[in-house]
């Protein structure tokens, strides 16, 4: 297994910077999802990684050695594309074949290699069919069974599941996922899908404008996000306006918003009086047709099979997102009350 460190990283194109000074540390055998928008600079910096992206700045590290100007077909890298980029005149077995001729694999060991990795994706009965002849799903695991038979010390994956239909997207993340873990490899993932990051990965790094927005686990970056812009990108959030009325000394603080009062933690110092920003997700927040809480108006209701989406207005005007499971069904135009527990809510940047 291999460790990979990403130190202070840049890519230029002419004036515009597709990647600006990122720093990442992959430990061996850890599963990091690249997540975040188009342009954000992951693709740029998983083709860094792979050697197909020259590197403006910084240094790639492969177990403490600098890969930078190591040539791609030298980095031992194994690497799954988009849209899969079999060879269409070859059969499966000839693709997963094809890599190993070229580092010159003795014929014995290469049949014993294909045989194990067709077994792993479950294709031993597909050998001899070509691409045109698999579905996308399965076309997807020849794809990933030719990165795999080489061996590689890295295994990077460039949304692999993008043309997929959404079950088989499910199916195939844990597919994924599974093999992963079995065989150990240090994996980078790119991905615009949030659910993709969050299912898959031992951390997110989530991404804008070439720059790291937050690294952690999927629960960090989903129940912590560390700021507005990642607390809107991965999943729906509420962020409300709240004034510090209290200050307790231990990092607690009460605050009012258009929910009512509240006790909160937060890491840095507040001040009373103070305005900031509170999140809090749709799934965070209880709807009640009587007894104590806030004030609302269902406005809306969206049903997906194993939840309920409402949109609720308070009767200060503020609209509110809440998602339920569907046990009990609220009318439009029906009177509830709205209740968030105190660690549901967190708390974001400060309001100038």
């Amino acid at each position: 297994m291999t460790e990979v460190s990403i130190e202070r990283l840049t890519k230029d194109y002419g004036s515009s910077r597709a990647v600006d000074g990122i720093s990442i540390r992959i430990g061996e055998g850890e599963f990091v999802s690249l997540l975040g928008p188009s342009g954000c600079g992951k693709t740029t910096t998983l083709k860094m990684i792979a050697g197909f992206e020259d590197v403006s700045s910084g240094a790639i590290r492969f177990d403490g050695k600098d890969v930078v100007h190591v040539p791609a077909e030298k980095r031992d890298i194994g690497m799954v594309f988009q849209n899969y980029a079999l060879f269409p005149h070859m059969t499966v077995a000839g693709n997963l074949a094809f890599g190993l001729e070229m580092r010159k694999v003795p014929k014995a060991e290469m049949r014993d290699r294909i045989a194990k990795v067709l077994d792993m994706v479950q294709l031993s009965s597909h050998a001899d069919r070509y691409p045109r002849q698999l579905s996308g799903g399965q076309q997807q695991r020849v794809a990933l069974a030719r990165a795999l038979v080489i061996e590689p010390k890295i295994l990077l994956l460039d949304e692999p599941l993008a043309n997929l239909d959404a079950k088989l997207r499910e199916e195939m993340r844990v597919f994924i996922r599974d093999i992963q873990r079995r065989v150990g490899i240090t994996t980078v993932y790119v991905t615009h899908d949030q659910a993709e990051a969050m299912t898959m990965s031992d951390r997110v790094v989530v991404m804008f404008g070439g720059r790291i927005a937050q690294c952690g686990s999927p629960s960090d970056i989903y129940e912590r996000p560390a700021s507005t812009e990642v607390a809107k990108f991965v999943g729906q959030v509420n962020l409300l306006p709240a004034s510090v009325e209290t200050v307790s000394g231990n990092g607690r603080y009460g605050v009012t918003s258009a929910l009512g009062p509240a006790e909160v933690a937060c890491d840095r110092a507040l001040k009373q009086g103070e305005t900031i920003t509170l999140a809090v997700r749709p799934e965070g927040i209880e709807i009640a047709t009587s007894g104590e809480g806030t004030a609302a108006t269902v406005l809306s209701s969206y049903y997906s099979g194993s939840l309920m989406d409402y949109r609720l207005k308070l009767d200060a005007g503020t609209e509110i997102d809440v998602q339920t499971f569907p046990r009990h069904r609220f009318a439009d135009g029906e009177q509830v009350k709205l209740i968030v527990p105190s660690d549901r809510y967190w708390v974001l940047e400060a309001v100038a």
